[in-house]
């Protein structure tokens, strides 16, 4: 040690060696601490292992116990819930949405469209309680699975057990397969029987985007209807109307969002924000591994829908977190088609609830009104809203209608309504109709007079049943007509612009409603007539509007018709009123717009598209029209004629290939003297076509061509004319070359009971033996004018009489040399010579060269070439059946004249009393 200067010492130097072996001694030491830890930690850390030993093993048992205990009583709730669970299922998703696959009642039909399940079944809990989650009525399902084929099995068992439990026309699906895995193959059978239940699946953005679209206009219009009746959501309005015109609409998305692209996003989102409530709803098989397009964000839409889990053959519904279900087996082709089939019957019996025509009735008190501005009518409903047709000349111009629709779609029930409504609305003085049927339909008969019935729709001008395009053509010049005579009466009024500026008054002309039911028949043709018919048509569309003329254009189509082609928006863009029955996407397009397929979409008879904004598809209004029962109108019909009196005036009425009837002819005109009948015009005039016969060379009429119906039929036309016209009942010399033929029997006595009625004389040579004596007498009596006043010969078939040409015994001259002076000489001493021959031939070989210089020819069925000899080269005659062509020498056109039917002998008191009045 050394002292310091304050009295302190300090240590002296250390030797190395002592330093190490302190160094030595604290290194053992500090080992042996080392060493004294270490095993002490080793025992906490043996302690501490056993320790966790003992609780892993404790906790162990305890799991055991604890899973035996939650396993036996999820067993016991589970039996115990069975019976209920099947109940509440069975009450939520009805029928077959809730039967597993395997169950016998899947191939039995009772079970078919029991009803549109709220819930449906996706699998089953291990004791068989079925597990069934809430679809139509929500917005939706997001499908997740560990495999893509146990998502498409699912969303496939959904697809069918909807379809099957569905009332028909209460649901449709439709499907994007952008993979084009085929999964909607199972309902193919419905597909091809039904596309409108089940379309074939889409598979590209394009077709895609159309489906949506039109999901687009079904949710904004159905927004409109619930917020207009005051329903939140669709299944409300649904129990309200009953409507099953408008069906819940399920989208299943496989595979989403493969082949969505922004647009396609855009729509859905807009759809399934609100489809719960619009019946709207989206069954979405969602890939996480697909990777969307750009600006796609697939979690906006799957937020929205509930989720649906898949995990090894289990599925996890969102209203049972963490009960997994066992996933439901897939369905049996055989079993699937065969509930397809079924469903397809039942939807071909399935019929729409009707709308009585009387609900579409104003009150009795109203009928008949004076028109004001418009003609306005109710065919149908739109829920409870009544489907107005007005036809207006202005504010808007609404003048006139295009109907069209399928076979069988209810197109002549939609004019009955039509015209039925309007006839209870407007009086005959208001409203007058030319209703023309180009089709061979029968719809329009009831609405005239006839044998069994005396009252008719007194509105009712012209009637043309099962019109010829030649009645059409005439119906269209009369009115062509009838626009010029009413341009003179607004003249006369101080150039009145608008017939609704007239006053009420019998200056005043009615409004006429025209219906041109299969109105492209007129068109059809490449010929003459046809183009006639197209310029009328259009004048009178685009014309009539301000005189008070609407035209109703009805057709099955209107395609492939050439002269529409190029008239088509002259004629069509008159029409700003479009009715659509159900019918093919092209023909929908045809009658309402380019781009307007509404119509294809409609399921039943009697549903319609009205569109009064020429076939916007913005303004298409889904319809229900009326049932026209046909008690209900003909009782209607009989109301008015009743209240109508001695307004109602008979219709002039067209049946194509049937005859005219005298006693109706005779009911309407007056026989002049010397202008005997021939028959009618086809012309809208009830007024005969009459011939000049005066008591001077050349007067008589000669009848040509085979038919006798026909031929006795234009003979009483002749003779009961003349003989209602003569200041004294003339004579008749009836001669009948057929040797009293059966087939004309009643006829031929018909004529003679009436002429006898009438006053007349009437002598009968019936039998061949008798003619040849009868026409040297009364040759005899022409030459010694002895004929004694005026006096008829009527020769029923000159051409059966056999040697005509053959110098009879007695005599040193034929009969026919007989024949031909009394018919050429005849009429200067009174006696006319109306006479029927086959064939134009035979009677210039018994009345010579010029016939007896009779001008005035009839021709019947006969071969062109005859008809040429008499009416010129360029003449075309088809000689179709009641139908004649009279050649009088006096007009420079040939004449088509609808011939007289023979009299009946139950019609000859009715002709005799109307004739002679």
């Amino acid at each position: 040690m050394t002292e310091k200067p304050d009295g302190g010492s300090t240590p002296g130097p250390v030797s190395p060696e002592l330093l190490e072996a302190r160094i030595r001694g604290l290194q053992h030491a500090l080992g042996q601490l080392l060493e004294d830890a270490r095993q002490l930690t080793y025992g906490e850390h043996q302690r501490a292992v056993q320790l966790h030993r003992q609780l892993q093993e404790q906790t162990a048992v305890a799991r055991r116990e604890s899973r035996a205990l939650v396993d036996a009583k999820t067993a016991e709730a589970l039996a115990s819930a069975e019976p209920t669970a099947r109940l509440l299922a069975d009450k939520l998703a009805p029928g077959l949405a809730s039967i597993p696959p395997n169950d016998a009642r899947w191939r039995s039909r009772q079970l078919v469209g029991a009803g549109i399940p709220s819930y449906v079944r996706v699998g089953e809990l291990d004791p068989g309680t079925p597990v069934a989650a809430p679809l139509l009525r929500t917005n939706g399902w997001r499908v997740t699975a560990d495999r893509h084929e146990s998502a498409r099995r699912l969303l496939q068992s959904v697809a069918l057990r909807l379809v099957a439990a569905a009332e028909p026309f209460r649901l449709r699906i439709d499907a994007f397969d952008p993979r084009l895995t085929g999964t909607m193959g199972l309902l193919g059978h419905l597909t091809t029987k039904y596309p409108q239940l089940v379309p074939r699946a889409t598979h590209t953005a394009e077709q895609l985007h159309t489906v949506l679209s039109g999901l687009v206009d079904v949710s904004s219009l159905r927004a409109s209807r619930q917020a207009q009746l005051g329903h939140e959501r669709f299944e409300d309005l649904i129990r309200e109307t009953g409507r099953v015109t408008d069906p819940y609409r399920l989208v299943i998305l496989f595979d989403y969002p493969a082949g969505i692209d922004t647009l396609a996003q855009r729509d859905l989102l807009r759809l399934a924000a609100t489809g719960g409530e619009r019946g709207i709803c989206f069954l979405v098989h969602h890939d996480p591994s697909m990777t969307p397009e750009n600006d796609v964000d697939t979690k906006q839409l799957l937020d929205m829908l509930t989720p649906i889990a898949i995990a090894g053959e289990k599925v996890e519904v969102a209203q049972l977190p963490g009960v997994p279900a066992k996933l439901d087996p897939q369905f049996d082709a055989n079993v699937a088609a065969g509930i397809c089939d079924v469903v397809a019957e039942l939807a071909d019996i399935a019929v729409l609830p009707t709308i009585d025509f009387d609900r579409t009735l104003p009150d009795r008190s109203t009928w008949w009104q004076p028109v004001k501005d418009e003609l306005s009518t109710v065919i149908g409903y739109d829920d409870r809203t009544p489907a107005l047709v007005r036809l207006r000349s202005g504010n808007p111009a609404l003048p006139h209608v295009l109907v069209g629709g399928a076979v069988g779609q209810g197109k002549s029930n939609l004019l009955l309504v039509m015209i039925h409504g309007l006839a209870a609305r407007y009086a005959p003085a208001d409203l007058e109709m030319y209703l023309l049927d180009f089709k061979h339909g029968v719809e329009f008969s009831a609405l005239g007079p006839a044998a069994e019935r005396e009252h008719w729709l007194p509105q009712v001008r012209v009637l043309g049943i099962h019109s010829d395009r030649a009645f059409g053509l005439a119906v269209l010049r009369h009115l062509s007509d009838e626009l010029a005579r009413r341009s003179e009466i607004f003249k006369a009024h101080g150039n009145v612009a608008d017939i609704a500026e007239l006053a009420a008054g019998p200056d005043r002309p009615p409004r006429l409603l025209v219906v041109l039911d299969e109105f492209q028949v007129l068109l059809e043709d490449d010929d003459e007539l046809a183009d006639e018919a197209a310029k009328l048509l259009e004048r009178l569309v685009r014309l009539g509007r301000a005189y008070g003329v609407h035209v109703v254009l009805a057709t099955q189509t209107i395609e492939g018709v050439k002269r529409l082609s190029t008239k088509r928006d002259s004629i069509f863009g008159q029409v700003p009123y479009r009715i659509a029955l159900k019918t093919t996407p092209a023909d929908a397009q045809a009658i309402l717009r380019s781009g307007n397929t509404a119509a294809a979409e409609l399921q039943f008879r009697g549903e319609a598209v009205l569109n009064a904004n020429f076939g916007s598809p913005d303004d298409n209004q889904h319809v229900l029209v009326s049932f026209a029962d046909k008690p209900v109108l003909d009782e209607l019909r009989r109301e008015l004629w009743t209240r109508a009196g001695e307004a109602a005036h008979p219709p002039r009425i067209f049946h194509l290939a049937e005859p005219a009837r005298l006693a109706d002819t005779a009911a309407a005109v007056k026989p002049e003297l010397g202008r005997p009948w021939t028959g009618l015009p086809i012309a809208v005039t009830e007024a005969p076509v009459q011939v000049e016969v005066r008591p001077e060379p050349g007067a008589g009429v000669l009848v040509l061509g085979d038919g006798p119906a026909d031929a006795i039929g234009v003979l009483s036309g002749l003779a009961l004319s003349a003989a209602a016209a003569a200041v004294d009942p003339p004579r008749f010399v009836f001669v009948d070359g057929t040797n009293s033929s059966p087939a004309v029997a009643d006829g031929k006595g018909a004529l003679i009971q009436a002429l006898r009625q009438l006053g007349c004389e009437v002598e009968t040579v019936d039998k061949h033996d008798d003619i040849a004596p009868r026409l040297f007498a009364l040759r005899d009596q022409v030459r010694n004018g002895q004929i004694g006043g005026e006096t008829y010969l009527l020769g029923f078939g000159f051409h059966g009489v056999p040697k005509m040409q053959v110098h009879a015994e007695g005599f040193f001259e034929s009969p026919a040399n007989a024949l031909q002076d009394i018919v050429r000489d005849g009429p200067s001493q009174g006696l006319i010579t109306f006479g029927w021959w086959n064939r134009l031939h035979v009677c210039t070989e018994q009345l010579g060269y010029g016939r007896a210089n009779v001008a005035t020819h009839l021709f019947l069925k006969h071969p062109q070439d005859g008809v040429r000899a008499v009416c010129g080269p360029l003449v075309r005659w088809a000689s179709e059946p009641h139908r004649a062509l009279l050649w009088d020498g006096l007009h420079p056109e040939a004449q088509v004249v609808v011939p007289f039917a023979a009299l009946r002998s139950d019609e000859v008191d009715r002709a005799v009393e109307l004739v002679r009045r």
